[in-house]
């Protein structure tokens, strides 16, 4: 039985607009309104540090946490120096990964965001490179890969309420 879930395809740099949507499970945020934020905390235009100067997304960390927190919930940076076993993954509502991506012109090499989201106890990659959902068997394993990995960045999404020492374990 496939769970009925919303997911945005990429566009443009657009990456981190799809992942905070398909977070969210909805269609809540556009450029615009991204923009709008990255204004919040740069009033230049042109050269903003949160954002593509050429208008075409490549949001950064601060603007995941931003929009996030305007739907009560929080990201933590995960560190990585910790074990993947020390997650409690049941408190968990979304991952989210920013990993090396490669663009059309090799000369550049960017970023990707991406979510994974957990729905009813099953978790769900939600990248927007992927052409449908994709149910992941072993969450502790895909994180591992990330974490593992030196270029990957990875932060966990809790509602505002949660206690981030029930979500991370410290000892």
């Amino acid at each position: 039985m496939t769970t009925e879930l919303y997911h945005e395809k990429q566009r443009l740099q657009y990456c981190l607009i799809h992942t905070v949507n398909n977070i969210l499970q909805k269609a809540e945020f556009d450029p615009p309104k991204m923009d709008e934020i990255c204004y919040a905390f740069n009033e230049s235009k042109w050269f903003n540090p949160h954002r593509s100067w050429i208008g075409t997304g490549n949001y950064d960390a601060n603007i995941l946490m931003a929009a996030l927190q305007q739907h009560d919930l929080k990201v933590m940076w995960f560190d990585k120096r910790v074990s993947v076993d020390k997650i409690h993954v049941e408190n968990v509502k979304a991952v989210v990964f920013n990993i090396p991506s490669r663009t059309l012109l090799t000369l550049y090499r960017g970023r990707h965001w991406f979510a994974v989201i957990q729905k009813n106890g099953v978790f769900y990659n939600l990248d927007s490179k992927i052409s449908k959902p994709t149910i992941i068997d072993d969450v502790r394993k895909f994180l591992k890969t990330h974490v593992e990995s030196k270029e990957s960045e990875v932060m966990l999404v809790v509602e505002n309420s949660v206690d981030e020492e029930t979500v991370v374990e410290k000892n």
